[in-house]
């Protein structure tokens, strides 16, 4: 009777399905609480109604479902993140392939009336390439986070793919500076294609690495796969998502800041010259040894399908003085660099003869001036140099591992920014502040050192006097870098002191068009590992028009048999030739007696020459060092012929 009058009490409920487990749960009841007051039972549809206020109590606040919540996917599984928007969801195998060892999995999850497969080789992956595929089907608004079915959104009008790629985006970027550019890529773009090219012919690019994405291409060389790897992967990072990164033994403030337009002009400047240079040395493994490889590309307006390598050069020495030619037969100097100066003016007297022929002249680089007074380059024109190291004198004077710019311990720092020369038939350095500013013939030929100015010094007048010369100098205006590009050891403090930085504040007065030049300083992606090994006894000379490249020897200053093309004896027979043309067009004779006649007569030059100099001196920097002027004696008429 008490049971009746208790369950009386409470609302009225529709049959229990089940009464057989209610009785002996009553029974239960009765058996345990026989001297209590009895208890209403706690069926769930009672708490059902009351929540939804069918009995007149104030209604239970409605949780507030997972789907209305903002929704972030970082760091989560496609499966967390669809159960965090649509909750309850079941998956359903719903077929099984495969052998025993390597079975495969098709799932299918149904969200919102549709059905979502994914397959896999468990389980796990297939339910999560299930939930993946459904979560494509939402979309998320910029302006609240929400994600929302797109059943109530246009077809016409989704964009989801950016938002969701940005969002993983900038997860994964969270912590980049603890990843390298491989595994990074790898997190960005996971399905990257690699493609690998060996060449053990090159110790320093044996490996070249291609690498596919979206469409694009970017390449990566290293003396191992892992090194070519992570150069391709850190030129697409540049590219795709303008990042770049810092090499080893570099510290970051003193890595340049460049833009990825500039950084793909200095990829593609290393690659094209290195490309250049195995490509040439292919069919002769004796003479592709080098320590430094020099080129310089020339480009024609902002694209780079049109740029071309104008030369390509190798080398580290100089001649021995016993082998120093009077009449300009032999090369002084044979570093890399420098002579790829000298095929460079090579290339602008070819270029001026075609200019001087009316039959080609639109096919030239150069373009007359408006006062019809010499020619000038033609807009877009740029010449890039491109060096595998840093140029030897002051642009090396630094430790390989220092990190601080700001506090220079190197026992070298007193004679930074000094002017220095180059050694005799060997390597390295040595300031010429104490040396005599002059060398004689006589003194050379009786067993002197011959001094020869270093790469850094000589880049450095080339920023102020132009790559031309003082022969081209009476036809053309000065023609300066647009970059310098370095394989390896670009320490931007130093390099930016040598070739310009040491004289802007002493330069002064000179006459224009002459002005200090500086050059963008870049460094490639795929960086050049150090090769310890005794720099070879010859240089390799290629210039555009050149079938094979000419090998010249380092000790005589010319090749097996004849003279170098790129000697003084050939390009004052180059001058001479281009003065006759000229000569035979204006009906005036130009052309003058002798080598120094023909500098000497260059008087802007000379001017801006003796400017520089002077800044040199004013900044303590010690006194250029010139060759005997005995050397620039012999009659061009003798050369020509």
């Amino acid at each position: 009777m008490a049971n009746d009058l208790q369950i009386e009490d409470q609302p009225v409920l529709p049959p229990d399905p089940s009464p057989k487990k209610l009785d002996e749960k009553e029974e239960t009841e009765d058996d345990s609480n026989s001297q209590m007051e009895i208890q209403p039972v706690p069926l769930p549809n009672i708490a059902t109604k009351r929540q939804r206020g069918d009995t007149g109590t104030p209604p239970v606040a409605r949780k507030k479902r997972k789907s209305d919540l903002n929704v972030s996917s970082e760091d989560k599984s496609p499966i967390s993140v669809l159960n965090e928007l649509r909750s309850g969801l079941k998956y359903e195998i719903v077929e099984e392939s495969g052998p025993p060892h390597s079975p495969t999995f098709k799932v299918c999850v149904e969200v919102d009336g549709q059905k979502y497969y994914g397959t896999g080789n468990s389980k796990k992956a297939a339910r999560s390439e299930a939930a993946a595929e459904a979560i494509k089907s939402f979309i998320q608004f910029p302006t609240n986070g929400t994600i929302l079915s797109t059943n109530s959104v246009s077809p016409s009008k989704m964009d989801f793919t950016s938002d969701l790629e940005n969002q993983k985006r900038k997860s994964i970027l969270k912590n980049k500076e603890s990843k390298g550019p491989l595994m990074l890529l790898n997190e960005l773009f996971p399905n990257s294609e690699f493609s690998c090219i060996c060449n053990e012919n090159d110790p320093y690019a044996r490996f070249k690495i291609t690498l596919t994405i979206k469409g694009e291409t970017f390449v990566g060389t290293g003396s191992n796969k892992k090194l070519a790897k992570n150069a391709a992967a850190s030129a697409a990072l540049n590219k795709l998502i303008n990042y770049s990164f810092t090499p080893p033994n570099v510290s970051i403030s003193d890595a340049p800041s460049v833009t990825k337009e500039d950084q793909e002009i200095a990829d593609t400047v290393g690659r094209m010259v290195n490309e250049k240079f195995a490509t040439l040395m292919a069919k002769d493994i004796a003479h592709m040894k080098r320590k430094v490889l020099a080129g310089i590309v020339m480009t024609k307006g902002l694209s780079l399908d049109t740029a071309e390598v104008i030369c390509v050069t190798t080398g580290t020495k100089c001649v021995s003085g016993e082998y120093i030619s009077i009449q300009g037969a032999s090369l002084n100097d044979m570093h890399a660099e420098i002579l790829a100066r000298r095929c460079l003016i090579k290339y602008l007297y070819k270029e001026l003869d075609i200019f001087l022929d009316s039959a080609t002249s639109s096919q030239s680089i150069f373009e007359s001036k408006d006062d019809g007074n010499g020619y000038r380059l033609k807009p877009g024109i740029e010449f890039h140099l491109y060096i595998n190291t840093a140029p030897c004198g002051d642009a090396r004077i630094f430790s390989p591992h220092e990190e601080n710019t700001a506090m220079d311990r190197h026992p070298n720092r007193i004679s930074r920014g000094q002017l220095r020369s180059k050694i005799e038939s060997g390597e390295g350095t040595i300031p010429v502040k104490n040396a005599a500013s002059i060398q004689t013939w006589d003194g050379i030929v009786q067993g002197e050192r011959l001094l020869t100015m270093s790469c850094s010094d000589k880049i450095c007048r080339w920023n102020v006097l132009g790559l031309q010369g003082a022969l081209l100098s009476h036809f053309i205006e000065p023609i300066y870098l647009r970059s310098i590009v370095l394989g390896s050891l670009l320490k931007q403090t130093h390099l930016y002191r040598a070739i310009c930085g040491r004289i802007e504040d002493s330069l002064q007065g000179l006459p224009p068009p002459y002005l200090l030049n500086r050059p963008l300083m870049l460094r490639v992606t795929s960086s050049e590992n150090r090769q310890p090994q005794k720099a070879p006894n010859f240089s390799v000379i290629w210039t555009e028009g050149l079938e094979t490249p000419e090998i010249v020897n380092s000790t005589t200053g010319k090749p097996e048999e004849g003279v170098s093309i790129v000697c003084k004896q050939k390009l004052v027979s180059l001058f001479a030739k281009l003065c006759g043309k000229l000569s035979s067009l204006t009906k005036v004779n130009i052309t003058p007696a002798t080598l120094m006649e023909a500098k000497e007569s260059a008087g802007n030059y000379n001017e801006a020459k003796k400017t520089l100099y002077q800044a040199f001196v004013r900044s303590q920097l010690g006194s250029w060092v010139s060759k005997p002027i005995e050397q620039d004696m012999f009659d061009i008429a003798s050369s020509e012929a």
